[in-house]
């Protein structure tokens, strides 16, 4: 079994150091080609980390490292994305599973759920602004609703997916509902369900940032704005690194959580293969 494992582990790896050595030399020619520029609009990357030290990290140990920029400016980005993707995520999983496994309330709520989902999140800003306000719930709401899209219609499309054997299996065992959901029809559709997770949090950072550009008074989206219209270029370019950093640490959550969780479906795949 080691046998088969090894070579994937082993491609995996040279994968990671091809994209962190072509991540350095983007990066090595960017600061050359600023580096000779006099423009204002580009600023070399030496002087975007120089910003991002200064601005969030500067603290020092004895002040926690963090800056009150950082609690200002990142952290309330991070509290409504979050409970904008968990609002989403448990919605979505929830009736993804139960479109899946009744196909009566799947025919009835499938072409009103494409409907709403062919409605762009940003472009509900202004009815959000009306009907919720201009606080956090405001956001929240927005987040969750333009991401729970694509991890409901992967649950749904996961869960019809499962094979029937599986659940006439279960049933001949005298396994309880409860035991049906979370041991046979959740890991078989687990593969799906995590493709939608994966896309479902790339908007709702999208749509976190569209929320943060109007009636906010802090957050990145809010600093990227603000930076942008004083004309500190410095200053815009580390939010958004900070963005990058932000989706780039979410995938990178989200594919050791789904490592550890799918590890059993790549060894069955291993062992047919």
């Amino acid at each position: 079994m080691s046998t088969a494992v090894a070579p994937g582990i082993r491609v995996q790896l040279t994968r990671f150091a091809i994209g962190w050595i072509g991540a350095v030399v983007l990066l090595g020619c960017w600061q050359l080609a600023t580096a000779r520029s006099d423009s204002a609009f580009f600023p070399t990357p030496l002087e975007i980390v120089a910003d991002i030290h200064e601005r969030w990290f500067s603290a020092g140990i004895g002040g926690g490292v963090l800056t009150d920029a950082f609690f200002q400016d990142v952290t309330p980005s991070l509290q409504r994305l979050a409970l904008g993707l968990l609002v989403a995520w448990a919605v979505g999983i929830s009736l993804g599973v139960v479109l899946g496994r009744v196909r009566t309330v799947a025919e009835y709520l499938e072409p009103l759920l494409h409907f709403m989902r062919a409605l762009p999140g940003p472009v509900l800003l202004p009815l959000a602004l009306v009907l919720v306000g201009t606080g956090t719930s405001m956001r929240v709401s927005l987040i969750a609703f333009g991401a729970v899209w694509p991890i409901l219609f992967n649950t749904y499309s996961a869960v019809r997916q499962v094979p029937e054997c599986f659940i006439d299996n279960a049933k001949v065992a005298r396994v309880s509902r409860p035991a049906l959901l979370f041991r046979v029809i959740l890991p078989a559709a687990s593969t799906g369900i995590f493709a939608g997770l994966r896309v479902s949090t790339s908007l709702g950072i999208i749509l976190l940032i569209a929320s943060e550009l109007v009636a906010a008074t802090d957050g990145i989206g809010f600093g990227l704005t603000q930076s942008q219209r004083s004309f500190q270029f410095v200053a815009m370019w580390s939010f958004i690194v900070a963005l990058s950093l932000l989706g780039y640490v979410a995938n990178l959550i989200l594919s050791g959580v789904e490592t550890r969780i799918l590890r059993w479906h790549r060894l069955m795949a291993a062992i047919q293969d």
